[in-house]
């Protein structure tokens, strides 16, 4: 069932916001209504419709969860100086444990933001392919957008996001369908309450997080499906490193946590 939300413009739209506006009203993705804006808050628009609001503005597009007053939007974070620092000749811990090189196929089971799957994307190069998998619809929607139309000065993170495919879908009804040994990598890196209490910058991913544990099940399916590694990011205590056998990295600057299985 597709969601409904409110569309609307930034408080002073160009031509080219009000040419976005009639693009979106025309995506079957979601079943946008749209509201004219007329100076008011975001407040009052969501007062006004009962729904979540997506603002087009200039650069970007900003979701506001119902009640919420922070905006849930795309940006590249972190990804931008991991790939400069890999440029630079320096390292970087999920390109390590992943065994990331030129020409790999990597499913990211957990998409969110798309930071960790851009690193990768630049990793695997305009030879490799990375597949993300978001489970929210309206989540998706603005790391799409996002990925395809963010400008950096750095061309490099500009070609890594547009190489990204986004799919809509639960990472197990995926895996389900997917042949033995159909990617090199499988990555997840699941959202838990307690890493986004921790970390400030999700703020305005907390209504939109997907907060369910790791399963078994997907778990069979992922060593199914990667035909050399997977790789898990969590919590240092979370219990997920021990449940499903990962080999773990430490990583004693970060509360963030890597663990591999090889296969």
């Amino acid at each position: 069932m597709k969601p409904t939300i409110g569309l609307t413009t930034c408080l002073r739209p160009t031509d080219d916001v009000h040419h976005r506006v009639k693009q979106l009203l025309a995506d079957e993705t979601i079943h946008f209504i749209y509201v004219v804006r007329q100076k008011k808050s975001i407040e009052h628009l969501q007062q006004e419709t009962g729904l979540p609001v997506l603002v087009v503005d200039k650069q970007r597009l900003d979701l506001y969860p119902l009640g919420e007053t922070t905006s849930f939007f795309f940006h590249p974070s972190s990804a931008v100086f991991r790939i400069k620092q890999i440029d630079a000749g320096g390292g970087d811990p999920l390109v390590a444990i992943g065994r990331l090189s030129e020409g790999m196929r990597v499913l990211d089971c957990t998409l969110g933001l798309g930071a960790d799957a851009i690193v990768m994307s630049h990793a695997v190069g305009e030879r490799g392919q990375i597949t993300g998998l978001e489970s929210r619809v309206e989540t998706a929607f603005v790391v799409k957008n996002g990925l395809k139309r963010w400008e950096e000065s750095y061309e490099p993170i500009n070609q890594a996001m547009r190489r990204i495919e986004v799919k809509v879908k639960h990472h197990l009804a995926f895996l389900k369908e997917c042949p033995d040994n159909s990617f090199d990598v499988i990555y997840f890196d699941p959202m838990f309450e307690q890493t986004v209490e921790e970390s400030t910058h999700l703020d305005a991913l907390r209504t939109l997080a997907n907060y369910e544990a790791l399963s078994e099940e997907a778990m069979v399916e992922a060593k199914r499906v990667a035909r050399q590694r997977i790789v898990l990011k969590a919590h240092y205590e979370s219990p997920l490193f021990e449940r499903f056998g990962f080999e773990r990295t430490k990583r004693k600057t970060s509360k963030l946590h890597y663990g591999v299985i090889e296969l």
